[in-house]
């Protein structure tokens, strides 16, 4: 007799968790949430995902800290946010808060006032300030030349400045010449 050998079923796929806030409501307290969370409505509190946070364009965060493995604003954003991966603000989208990121990626149209801190690979901040510079809130460290000699060349544009432009007498004897 012949056995007939089972097939193992697959596993289903396991989904990510998904919490949507409706356009109609409003969360007042701290949000706390794994996976991916839309929020279309407002919440006015701070908010703790694991995972991704997405403020759609109708959305209203108005809280003190939003933590996030990552963010995406595109409605408006009144907190700090704290994010071990990339903050992204689109075009048309709002923040008023510190971001402290792996990344900032700010969209052209979008609106930012705050300040930035980069993190690095390990959590710590990444602080490179300029030779004699002091941060205002930091420790007294200075930064001499010599600590930026090991860094990584980036390339860098020239600034023009007013002492860049040919003077008037310059013009008129290059128009002279071309005439």
């Amino acid at each position: 007799m012949l056995k007939r050998s089972r097939k193992a079923e697959p596993e289903p796929a396991r989904r990510e968790p998904f919490t949507y806030v409706h356009r109609s409501t409003t969360i007042v307290g701290e949000l706390h949430a794994d996976g991916r969370v839309r929020i279309h409505g407002t919440v006015r509190g701070n908010i703790k995902v694991r995972g991704v946070l997405e403020i759609a364009e109708s959305g209203v965060v108005e809280g003190e800290l939003i933590e996030a493995d990552e963010v995406k604003i595109l409605g408006k954003v009144k907190a700090s946010i704290s994010a071990s991966g990339k903050v992204e603000l689109w075009k048309d989208g709002r923040l008023i808060g510190n971001v402290r990121a792996a990344a900032l990626d700010i969209e052209e149209g979008a609106f930012f006032t705050g300040h930035s801190e980069m993190l690095a690979e390990d959590g710590s901040v990444m602080t490179p300030t300029l030779p004699g510079h002091v941060l205002p809130g930091r420790p007294e460290t200075k930064v001499d030349a010599a600590d930026l000699a090991d860094l990584p060349e980036t390339p860098r544009r020239r600034a023009s400045s007013v002492t860049d432009r040919p003077s008037a007498e310059q013009v008129a004897e290059q128009a002279s010449v071309d005439g």
